[in-house]
């Protein structure tokens, strides 16, 4: 492409990841040396050219050259190695190889540059553009190209340009390099002359990647979006392939004429052939290449069948470019019942190919996937590359459905078992398959559901030595647990998931024949497994069930992570048997939810605390020998320790003196170490048998600076040493050469517990049980909501009304008679206190990751509502005037749940509507309160007194009673006084 000089720069930068990078032949063992074929740019020699340094051939003749050779028996004896010259090789189509291509009795077939060359292979075309203004002083300028071509990327001086496109591109934009509502997006496509050419390119209403559509024009005053397909948990947002726009969060449109406004944007009309373009400023037209992205794949490897792969290909020191988006024009596919759906090409894609390679090679702008490996695979290396600024995925390793058995494509999916078999059913999946040394950058530019590497239907994967940062999504992913095996080790992750939420830098599902989302795990009628026979799996027998899917242990070990969300290591949905080992979490945390046998030792978090969730008896699960610093030692939910039998001990925990807390099951936080020096023997994660020989002490780490030098080694006398953590190297992280992540920040400080996203979590209570809104992003993941929506239930007491009538613990109340609950609790109060004592009620709960239905009927006895439970405020939020809410260190205490509502501004007022004969209002009184005007169904009722000669808690103000059965609603008024406080109210059935 353009920019030769760069080109040799970038080249040399990725020779340097591996030390050096050889474009000569492989060294052969013994035997002659390899036979060499020739190739240029822009050939097109007669039929029989011998493809000599002289007499080069074409790509295409290059290759038949290389079948007469193996055809003939020269490959039998003796590598061969095609050298390509500098230049440019555009594609009219991919370069296909099969078995016929394949090297023969060990020996090698090389496709490389020639010494000293630089080789770009394109998947576009040059064009000639004389470009004229478009209108007397307008900067975009006009060219008419051929008509009927079909490109989406255009590149001037071998730089991506912007297709046209609303909002306008902002590269510092948190989503889709910027982005509007949907209804805004409706409101500007008003003004455009033909709407179908238009792109519409979204994020999932949860966050968790992006979905696509196309448009086939406007419908009344909005557009008719039909969705393509680019995420597998389409049905959260309600969206089915095909249709559109659901529930859609952030969103863009591109490819629109009218939205060609900004420098770098440009528009290609197919039917005319007139290519609009706004250079940006210093741009010289004149002198510039300008080049087209047409081809979806740039080489492809394919067999006939496992039993007759491709084999024997390697491909060195390439740079490949240009690639069209599949993103609109190809099939996606679900993968095993995670969250991802492909498509299965890439620039380079490999089906049913043994040992080949791809090594030292330039990914760079891709449309798509940079090498994708499909079905069968065997013995391939994906080494020494740098991929740069690729439209989805880096590397794709993406097994068969054919090959696991029970295959579930959906998350919804809940496939009964039907099948007790060990392992893979069929050969159509990757196994021992390296990925080494590879720089990988911004990846997803256009794909938000993607990743460096993405790992799926699979075995024994190694991932060693990799920089991977500046991700969407996951900087590397495991879709699922089959088939196990996988050594993540060496790498360098950092600036992952930049453009989406509730992920980690590295993000794993395990979501095997065990596991379903309902968390009813059943075999099919007639299925027997261990003694059961077409029922639901015993814990017990679901872990062993797991290992006939996650055949050999998955380790991920000696990696660096910096991750600016929750957790660094993301063990999601029934992710099993895995052991996390020597990783240096500079920031970031470790998630273990709804799996077994998870071994996480010798890590060290330097900001960071370790999440159990949605545990299950017996699970297996070990945590022992790791340096956790801050506050926050764990931070679990939805688990109970005391049934899960966590092997939790002998860990150190450090946080500069000052107090270390524990959240033992999602109920509330409690203090392991008070004083920040000795672990609290008395806590109930302690007397649950969690921890009872670790320790708090400074772990005393050598380095003068550990921040500054990425050094966190620890001394000889370093208390960790005597509970058995080891030191592991502190370098030996990334690609060679690659860049480093973020430096550490020390998280100490006091710490509280409470959650970082600022909602009110005061507990209220319900019909018995505890009920607060979702707390924490944590417990939002756990129940696998889009938003923190929902009446959330962090303990309902065995023998509890609740309890008694089909609530659990860790229930989510998302609606209440068809009414739905948001983030704010009130649209759950406000339903509920309206409802007569013993009327029926149906509520939709969210319960592990499904929604279930409970059906009871409002308790006939009085309640206690909170001043959070259906309480409304006028002038809220402002901390020196209106209504602010104040919990137990801040004046609550003592008062009913140790929180109130107060202001000091006369004239504002609270408002409470109840069913009831009548109601005791419940308030703190004092000296400095005053008197308050009461109305009641909006009329005047009485003015009562808030004033006492001491400070009285939880004091009966006022009662109102004799009232007719029925909706009331009562409201009291400020009238003279420095404070008005609200604590509770109890309603008279």
């Amino acid at each position: 492409m353009a920019n030769r000089r760069l080109l040799s720069i970038v080249l040399s930068a990725v020779a340097g990841l591996g030390g050096t990078l050889a474009l000569g032949p492989p060294a052969a063992a013994s035997g002659p040396p390899p036979m060499a074929v020739y190739a240029a740019p822009g050939v097109a020699a007669p039929p029989g050219n011998p493809c000599t340094r002289p007499r080069p051939c074409s790509l295409s003749q290059a290759q038949q050259r290389v079948r007469h050779l193996l055809d003939t028996g020269v490959g039998n004896h003796r590598d061969i190695v095609v050298q390509l010259a500098g230049g440019t090789y555009y594609l009219a189509a991919p370069l296909a190889f099969g078995p016929q291509d394949s090297g023969r009795n060990g020996h090698t077939v090389t496709w490389q540059p020639a010494t000293g060359a630089a080789v770009t292979i394109s998947g576009g075309r040059p064009l000639r553009p004389a470009w004229q203004p478009t209108a007397p002083g307008s900067k975009i300028v006009t060219a008419t190209v051929p008509a009927g071509l079909d490109f989406d990327g255009l590149f001037v001086n071998g730089q991506r340009q912007i297709l046209a496109r609303y909002p306008n591109y902002d590269p510092d934009a948190a989503r889709l390099q910027g982005s509007t509502s949907l209804a805004d997006l409706e409101r500007e496509s008003a003004k455009w002359s033909d709407p179908s050419t238009a792109l519409v390119r979204a994020m999932h209403c949860g966050d968790w990647g992006s979905v696509s559509f196309t448009v086939s024009g406007r419908t009344g005053d909005g557009l008719a979006l039909h969705y393509v397909g680019d995420n597998n948990r389409p049905q959260d947002c309600g969206l089915t392939k095909g249709n559109g726009p659901g529930r859609i969060g952030p969103a863009m449109a591109e490819n629109v004429k009218e939205e060609l406004d900004a420098p770098g944007e440009w528009y290609y009309d197919r039917a005319s052939g007139q290519l609009r373009y706004y250079p940006p400023e210093g741009t010289d037209l004149s002198a510039a290449t300008v080049e087209t992205a047409e081809q979806n794949q740039l080489i492809t490897m394919t067999g006939t069948s496992a039993a007759n792969p491709v084999h024997d290909i390697a491909l060195r020191g390439l740079h490949l470019t240009a690639t069209h988006r599949t993103l609109f024009t190809s099939p996606f596919e679900a993968d095993a019942k995670g969250d991802w759906a492909v498509v299965r090409k890439g620039a380079v894609s490999l089906k049913n190919a043994a040992d080949i390679s791809v090594t030292g090679s330039f990914f760079d702008q891709l449309g798509g996937n940079g090498v994708f490996l499909d079905s069968y695979n065997r013995h391939n290396t994906i080494s020494d590359n740098k991929f740069e600024s690729d439209g989805a995925t880096d590397v794709q390793i993406v097994g068969s459905p054919s090959a696991v058995r029970d295959y579930s494509a959906n998350y919804y999916d809940n496939v009964a078992v039907t099948d007790t078999a060990p392992g893979p059913k069929t050969d159509d999946y990757p196994r021992d398959i390296l990925v080494r040394n590879n720089l990988m950058q911004n990846m997803g530019r256009f794909e938000k559901q993607s990743s460096g590497v993405n790992i799926s239907m699979s075995a024994d994967v190694t991932v060693d030595g990799n920089t991977i940062s500046d991700s969407p999504r996951a900087c590397l992913n495991i879709e699922d647990g089959t088939w196990g095996g996988h050594d993540i080790k060496n790498n360098d992750l950092f600036n992952c998931v930049e453009e989406t939420g509730d992920n980690g830098s590295v993000n794993v599902w395990g979501r095997g024949r065990f596991w379903a989302s309902s968390g009813n795990n059943t075999l099919a009628p007639g299925t027997s497994f261990e003694g059961s026979t077409g029922t639901a799996l015993s814990d017990a027998q679901a872990r062993h069930l797991m290992k006939l899917d996650v055949v050999r242990p998955i380790t991920i070990q000696h990696n660096r992570f910096w991750h600016a969300g929750d957790w660094a290591i993301d063990l999601d949905d029934g992710s099993s048997h895995f052991r996390l080992l020597d990783n240096l979490i500079l920031k970031g945390g470790i998630k273990l939810r709804d799996g077994y046998e998870r071994t996480v030792r010798n890590n060290l978090l330097v900001d960071g605390s370790i999440y159990e969730q949605v545990s299950h008896s017996d699970c297996g699960d070990v945590v022992e020998h790791n340096i956790t610093l801050g506050p926050q030692a764990y931070n679990n939910v939805l688990n109970n320790p005391v049934t899960a039998k966590y092997g939790v001990d002998r860990n150190l925990f450090w946080n500069d003196h000052y107090p270390v807390y524990v959240n033992p099951d999602g109920s509330g936080n409690e203090a392991l170490s008070a004083d920040g020096a000795t672990i609290n023997t008395q806590s109930a994660w302690v007397r649950a048998g969690m921890d009872p020989h670790s320790l708090v002490a400074d772990p005393k780490f050598s380095a003068a600076d550990p921040l500054g030098s990425y050094d966190f080694t620890v001394g000889a006398d370093s208390p960790a040493a005597s509970l058995g953590y080891a030191n592991f190297p502190m370098t030996g992280f990334g690609s060679a050469g690659g860049p480093l992540p973020p430096k550490a920040v020390f998280a100490y400080g006091p710490g509280s517990g409470g959650p970082a996203n600022g909602m009110i979590v005061q507990p209220e209570m319900l019909m018995g049980a505890t009920a607060t809104n979702i707390p924490s992003l944590a417990v939002q993941s756990s129940l696998g909501l889009t938003k923190p929506y929902g009446l959330y239930l962090p303990t309902v007491p065995q023998g509890s009304y609740a309890a008694q009538n089909g609530l659990k613990t860790g229930d989510d109340i998302t609606a209440v008679n068809g009414t739905s609950v948001t983030d704010d609790r009130n649209t759950f109060w406000l339903s509920y206190n309206k409802l007569a004592p013993g009327a029926p009620i149906t509520l939709t709960v969210r319960r592990g990751q499904a929604d279930v239905t409970v059906r009871l009927a409002k308790t006939q006895e009085s309640e206690v509502l909170n001043n959070t439970s259906g309480v409304v405020y006028t002038n809220t939020g402002a901390p020196s005037s209106g209504w602010i809410w104040r919990g137990s260190s801040a004046g609550g205490a003592n008062s009913y749940l140790d929180d109130i509502w107060a202001t000091q501004n006369v004239g504002d007022s609270w408002s409470l509507t109840f069913y009831g004969t009548g109601i005791d209002i419940i308030s703190e009184t004092n000296t400095d309160e005053g008197d308050v005007d009461l109305t009641l169904d909006g009329a005047p009722y009485r003015t009562v007194s808030f004033v006492t000669p001491t400070r009285q808690y939880q004091s009966t103000v006022a009662t109102v009673s004799g009232l007719q059965p029925g909706v009331h609603t009562i409201t009291g008024t400020m009238k003279n006084g420095s404070y008005l406080i609200v604590d509770a109210f109890r309603t008279h059935p």
